[in-house]
């Protein structure tokens, strides 16, 4: 059996999906060429010339926000199976479809992105208090990992509370620790110690916007330059967080203290498009659209504080080798009060 058919084993039960507990199988768009690409000399050669460059996703970028793009749209539909009412509006290019605006409910977990949903979350939470509880939510559709982090900064899979004599282990990939201070460029600040790291991975067929998790304000953003290598698994896309171009905002949300949120652009992402302008802090609601992605697969990596409780489904999920599949606007933790 060859390597490629053997990930593509691997993939069909990677991925859990949250609202069914279903174990799915998504395939990416171009996984062959992908797989080619990191794991063969010559593959390596030309991503390293060519195909990781920024000029290449430019000029890419130009085709597809062209009106010749435009054929690319109905077969994309089909083969992801994404709704046949995106056919009905008139995109300009693909690149306009693949940025396209919807509309996001902030809803309970494992509900669907509708307006009934929502509204039926909101009767809950002014039920049950608000004050009590801050929702957290999704910032993104994608595949989740929750990890935690340690004291010394290091990211961390959870030991397992019923079991008292498994430990807290570090997230190794091929002989490399990960912390938080690769992906920051800089020590870890002393408010995410303790705290938890969530990694959305977006592929092609996912919703590329992102919104704000909870209600505060954005108090400043940094910007690293760098690669634009692949942030999909078979690329080993831990590496990318440290090395890929990535845009960082720190954020004071209410009641649940300060959190760092990292967009990662990726391989054929030219752009990552953040609607806040430049005067901090900038007040935003919870639900509030922060920014988009131009063309491709991406990354949205938070960072908490331990003021926050990401749901216990998600660590569980991570420690068993399996991504979980959720929808932008769910809830997926909350504020301790």
């Amino acid at each position: 059996m060859g390597k490629v058919q053997k990930q593509k084993e691997q993939n069909v039960l990677s991925i859990i999906e949250r609202k069914t507990g279903r174990l799915i199988h998504e395939e990416e768009y171009g996984q062959r060429a992908i797989y080619f690409l990191y794991h063969h000399f010559l593959g390596r050669l030309l991503l390293k010339m060519i195909f990781a460059r920024s000029y290449f996703s430019f000029l890419r970028g130009l085709y597809y926000n062209s009106f010749l793009s435009k054929k690319e749209i109905a077969p994309f539909v089909e083969k992801y199976g994404l709704s046949k009412e995106l056919l009905k509006k008139n995109y300009q290019s693909f690149g306009a479809f693949f940025s396209r605006k919807e509309a996001v409910n902030l809803r309970e977990a494992g509900k669907e992105n509708t307006k009934e949903n929502g509204e039926a979350w909101k009767e809950k939470l002014r039920e049950k208090g608000q004050a009590r509880k801050q929702a957290f939510y999704a910032t993104a559709s994608g595949k989740l990992l929750a990890y935690k982090i340690d004291q010394e900064g290091k990211i961390i899979f959870p030991c397992n509370e019923n079991n008292g004599k498994s430990k807290p282990f570090p997230l190794e990939i091929k002989g490399n620790f990960y912390s938080i201070e690769k992906i920051l460029k800089a020590p870890c600040p002393e408010f995410l110690k303790g705290g938890t790291l969530l990694v959305f991975r977006l592929s092609l067929p996912d919703y590329h916007r992102y919104i704000f998790p909870a209600k505060g304000k954005l108090l400043r953003t940094k910007k690293i330059k760098g690669r634009l290598d692949s942030v999909r698994k078979e690329a080993a896309h831990f590496k990318a967080f440290s090395e890929n171009k990535r845009e960082i905002s720190l954020l004071e949300l209410e009641g649940m203290g300060k959190i760092l949120h990292v967009e990662v652009g990726a391989m054929l992402v030219g752009h990552i498009h953040n609607h806040s302008a430049n005067q901090f802090p900038f007040r935003f609601a919870a639900g509030e659209e922060k920014g988009y992605f131009s063309l491709g697969g991406s990354t949205i990596v938070e960072m908490l504080s331990d003021k926050i409780m990401i749901d216990e489904d998600l660590f569980e999920n991570t420690n068993k080798g399996l991504e979980t599949k959720l929808e932008i606007g769910e809830r997926i933790g909350y504020g301790k009060a």
